[in-house]
């Protein structure tokens, strides 16, 4: 910042032995002379084109310029300063609010997956809960098999089995069909009735005392 002054300068010859100036209250009579007025403290000097006592080297005026400029030249700097400052608060704030939505969508978006892990951890624990006690594919292995379109039942360590297939199903021994259930008839090899057979409206009953009765 410049601030520009000028001002006058009244250089006075003074004579050795003689004062340069008057001291007194009121003008003197003597207009070649410097005055200083003990009224107003100040030095003052005749001005013959007007007639009148002017102070010497009066800087009031270039002074209260000088403060005047230096006061518009601050508040100026204060106003930009102010304005810079103010911007920058909103620049903060617009930056601080953006980043506030950004961690509060992460946050929402962490508390979703964290919701989505707690469900599938959940599912995970119900499934579980509901296979407990049920046989594993080991377990059934040891009494289901199927092979071929035929669907054998039994314990692999057994001798007896059932067999289903799409004509017939079958009881076996030792891998040996001794019946089986097809097109609507049952078939044996071998049969033995401890009591009764109902045949229709006939009924073939044993009797320990009276032996083989039909009825």
């Amino acid at each position: 910042m410049a601030v520009k002054s000028s001002a006058i300068l009244t250089l006075i010859r003074i004579d050795d032995g003689e004062d340069a100036s008057i001291r007194s209250a009121t003008a003197p009579s003597d207009t070649t002379k410097l005055w200083f007025d003990t009224t107003t403290q100040t030095l003052k000097r005749y001005d013959s084109s007007s007639g009148t006592w002017e102070i010497v080297n009066d800087y009031a005026d270039d002074m209260n310029n000088m403060r005047q400029e230096i006061s518009v030249e601050y508040n100026s700097a204060i106003t930009q300063l102010k304005s810079s400052l103010t911007s920058l608060v909103e620049e903060m704030q617009t930056t601080t609010t953006n980043n506030t939505t950004s961690i509060n969508s992460l946050s929402s978006q962490i508390i979703q997956n964290a919701s989505s892990i707690q469900l599938v951890t959940n599912n995970v624990n119900s499934i579980t809960d509901k296979l407990t006690g049920v046989a594993t594919k080991e377990e059934i292995s040891q009494w289901a098999k199927f092979e071929s379109g035929v669907l054998k039942l039994g314990s692999s360590n057994s001798p007896f089995d059932v067999r289903l297939s799409n004509t017939e199903l079958g009881f076996y021994e030792n891998d040996k069909r001794i019946a089986y259930l097809s097109n609507q008839q049952l078939n044996i090899s071998q049969a033995v009735v401890m009591k009764q057979i109902n045949l229709g409206t006939f009924q073939i009953i044993y009797d320990e005392e009276l032996g083989l009765l039909i009825l």
